[in-house]
């Protein structure tokens, strides 16, 4: 028998969670991830059910020489959370949540979705809300590690700003407790890192502390307008102008893409549309969305609901589930949506290869731009006003040059006017991308890492101290799009 085969079934018994290898049908979900471009296969999935399996599985990956990717909800935009041939430590099964109601702070292990987190607050914790994803399927591990934009943000700041506690498994497989006043400075560093440098660099988060908010009413109101794509030049600029002037409680997201024509649902029709989140009562909102409405959007949809159900109704929109993606981000500065941006994006959502492909961007600023406080993370996009999202989505595996081409175009297009990319949004055909990443917060995050995780165990393609950079001479390499270690 084998070294590798004894490592396995010594690790098999002591876990209180479970082993999968290819072939069985858990091992299947695992590596389906929200891309169906990325199914990397890893040699084992250690499905961990406790924080000894996760010390466990490090030490089994350590002693075999594995590499190995750690999994929350499965949303890593370029599939890093899986590898091929190594180890993936699934945190799924760990999914408990619990309030403890005189802080208002929710501790939620690291296997959870916002799907689990929203239905536990809609039952147990009402009205309060946590700061979390718009995307239900979205896990909390590596939205919060990279800072997080929620339809609130602008009310209460990132995601990662109402995280006040990380328990965390390092390289070692010590479990660690990071705060903002933790004992050990080590401790305090890595709590600053993991607020905003990225999912994956310096070890398993196993459970983070949240701190709940109280919203401004009972329920928000969301929704779209939308707006004819051919006059996005007097729309998209009229829009900037308003949501460069609205008050905190308001975020109104940007989306252009195809959208059912109203007078001919089965018809699709080239649409700018915004998303409106009012943290507030549904009239005001109303009336903040007076500007707009006078610009005579030929669709609008506003609903008053509690902010859970409204992310649930909203999120659904933006999977990608089995068909291919591949995703750019740009963070878009003061001089927010000018002219020649917004050719820019008419003129390559005119010659997309694939009708499904869209672009969306988040609303920033408000309370983002002054979280409470000095210790807030290393995210350094807070001044910023949007976050620019592509999605190229395509169904034939054969359609990805052209699909990468032109959104890797249509980036460059715009790459002028970007400052920096957000993390969560990972590309690995981005351009410097650990600057555009993490900006004058790099070289501590790397003192960080370097000191969490000396021999560099959690290592994929683009881990904050990775020398990877991709080639963009034409034709373009697209082999950084089909690996995930380096």
């Amino acid at each position: 028998m084998s070294h590798h085969h004894r490592a396995v079934d010594a690790l098999a018994r002591s876990l209180s969670g479970y082993v999968c290898e290819p072939g069985s049908p858990d091992y299947a979900g695992v590596i389906e991830i929200d891309n169906g471009r990325t199914r990397t296969p890893p040699a084992y999935v250690v499905r961990a059910n406790s924080v000894a399996d996760v010390a466990r599985t490090i030490a089994f990956a350590r002693e075999l020489e594995l590499p190995m990717t750690v999994r929350g909800g499965g949303h890593s935009a370029a599939g890093y959370c899986l590898n091929r041939g190594g180890v993936v430590l699934d945190l799924g099964l760990m999914k408990a949540v619990a309030l403890d109601r005189d802080s208002r702070r929710l501790s939620v292990q690291m296997g959870a979705t916002w799907a689990d987190v929203y239905g536990y607050v809609s039952r147990e914790a009402t009205p309060l809300i946590p700061v979390g994803g718009g995307c239900l399927t979205v896990g909390l591990p590596g939205f919060l590690q990279g800072g997080g934009y929620s339809f609130v943000s602008r009310s209460y700041g990132l995601g990662s700003d109402s995280v006040t506690a990380i328990k965390l498994v390092d390289a070692a497989g010590r479990l660690r407790t990071l705060t903002a006043d933790a004992p050990d400075e080590a401790d305090r560093d890595l709590f600053w890192a993991c607020r905003g440098g990225g999912g994956g660099n310096f070890g398993v988060a196993v459970e983070m502390t949240l701190q709940l908010h109280t919203p401004a009413a009972a329920t928000v109101l969301g929704g779209g307008l939308s707006y004819p794509l051919e006059r996005a030049e007097e729309v998209i600029a009229a829009y900037d102008a308003w949501a460069g002037g609205v008050p905190e409680a308001m975020a109104a997201y940007g989306y252009v893409g195809r959208d059912p024509d109203p007078a001919e649902p089965t018809r699709k029709i080239p649409t700018f549309r915004i998303t409106p989140v009012f943290n507030g009562e549904y009239a005001d909102g109303v009336d903040l969305l007076q500007p707009m409405l006078r610009l005579k959007p030929f669709d609008v949809s506003l609903y008053s609901m509690p902010l859970p159900t409204l992310e649930a109704t909203i999120g659904r929109s933006t999977l990608v589930g089995d068909r291919q993606a591949y995703i750019r981000s740009g963070v878009i500065g003061d001089d927010g949506w000018r002219g020649d941006m917004i050719e820019a994006v008419q003129d390559a959502m005119g010659r997309a290869p694939s009708p499904d492909s869209f672009v969306v961007w988040t609303h920033g600023g408000g309370k983002v731009g002054h979280p409470d406080g000095d210790n807030h993370g290393p995210y350094p996009h807070r001044d910023k006003r949007y976050v620019f999202e592509l999605k190229a989505i395509w169904d034939d595996p054969a359609g990805i040059r052209s699909n990468v081409e032109w959104a890797f175009d249509f980036g460059e297009a715009l790459s002028a006017d970007f400052h920096g990319a957000y993390v969560n949004y990972i590309d690995p055909l981005q351009k410097d991308w650990a600057v555009a990443y993490y900006g004058d917060n790099l070289a501590r995050l790397k003192a960080v890492k370097a000191a969490a995780d000396p021999t560099g165990f959690f290592r994929f393609q683009q881990a904050v101290d990775s020398p990877f950079e991709p080639d963009l001479r034409r034709p373009l390499d697209l082999s950084p799009l089909n690996r995930t270690l380096l």
